[in-house]
């Protein structure tokens, strides 16, 4: 599949400890004690990679919100308060660690491309490090425990991430998505849908293998990826002059914008990215392969700490808006349509 199409993979694992109540009703002073068993032995053990353990107190409010748009906080654990909770990194971002969140621990990782089977094998071997330490809730019947019993089972949320301008466009998804919910899937918008990015996620409890899971993931994937290509080719075919000028202007937005929210920035970059694929333009500073991790880096807290130097701390400063139509046009500068 095409790296553009499948722009990214995400998994995350939730596991409790069997010895102490889930994280919402445990007493404050049982979760710090957990916290620390944790934190001992992420920094103490013998591990591939080191683990880079935060104080979320210190913490700024930009700098949380980047680990979000990063994919190794999740936006609940991130808006979580209450004591013994903690959060940690693995290696150079391959995943990070949860502890007292929703569950006691929850392993994340995320990466661009189709990489859904690598995110598995890196997250079982970290998960099956913490149980040597960590005695998890387990049941015969019900699997892995987790605070939400429809989320029980495997305990594992799996996500592809996918670029579908076309069948946004053409108003296709919706009858995908209802199709996807009688497999216990589901497609979300991811920013609001903009630039057709999408997500295909497992929903509800998993009593399925992981194995199964991350196959029915790939294979449905797969599958819409090959609808939005077949979608693209029809609409070229079919309204040319139509599709060649919403390209066309897209670029025009690129080369000469200069202020620019995160939702027009990331549609101006679909569409090229539709453009380069099609043969329909040249955009030298823009390889197809990259778009998402260059989406990613123009989300507002990237701006603000990567080109700002956390100047601001006010995700809604005009000068994001500015910063980001400033990196467009640089990257467009050499576009043309052919």
């Amino acid at each position: 599949m095409s790296a553009s199409t499948l722009a990214a993979s995400g998994l995350g694992l939730s596991r409790n400890e069997a010895r102490r109540r889930f994280s919402h009703v445990e007493q404050g002073e049982v979760l710090e004690e957990l916290r620390q068993e944790i934190v001992d032995t992420l920094t103490e053990g013998v591990w591939e990679r080191p683990w880079r353990v935060y104080d979320l107190d210190d913490l700024s409010g930009v700098e949380t919100i980047r680990l979000v748009e990063q994919g190794l906080m999740t936006p609940t654990f991130a808006d979580g308060a209450g004591e013994g909770r903690g959060f940690a990194v693995y290696g150079e971002d391959q995943a990070s660690l949860e502890i007292n969140g929703v569950d006691h621990v929850r392993l994340l990782g995320f990466r661009a491309g189709d990489h859904l089977d690598d995110l598995w094998s890196l997250l079982a071997a970290l998960d099956d490090r913490l149980e040597t330490v960590l005695a998890y809730a387990f049941d015969a019947s019900w699997g892995y425990l987790t605070s939400r019993p429809s989320q029980a089972g495997s305990g594992m949320r799996v996500y592809a991430t996918l670029q579908v301008p076309a069948l946004m466009l053409t108003g296709r998804l919706g009858g995908i998505a209802l199709e996807l919910v009688t497999d216990g899937l589901a497609l979300t918008p991811l920013w609001g849908g903009a630039g057709g990015v999408v997500q295909v996620s497992n929903l509800g409890r998993q009593g399925k293998p992981e194995a199964e899971i991350l196959q029915q993931i790939e294979v449905i994937s797969h599958g819409i990826a090959e609808k939005e290509r077949s979608v693209r080719k029809m609409l070229l075919r079919e309204n040319p002059i139509q599709a060649r000028d919403h390209i066309g202007r897209s670029l025009g937005v690129g080369q000469h914008g200069w202020s620019m929210s995160f939702s027009e920035a990331v549609n101006v970059l679909s569409a090229a990215q539709v453009g380069l694929e099609q043969g329909l333009v040249e955009v030298p500073g823009l390889p197809a392969e990259s778009v998402f991790d260059l989406m990613t880096r123009l989300q507002p807290a990237h701006i603000v700490m990567d080109h700002l130097d956390a100047k601001t701390g006010c995700l809604e400063s005009p000068e994001i808006d500015q910063t980001r139509a400033r990196l467009l046009r640089e990257i467009f500068a050499g576009a043309c349509a052919r």
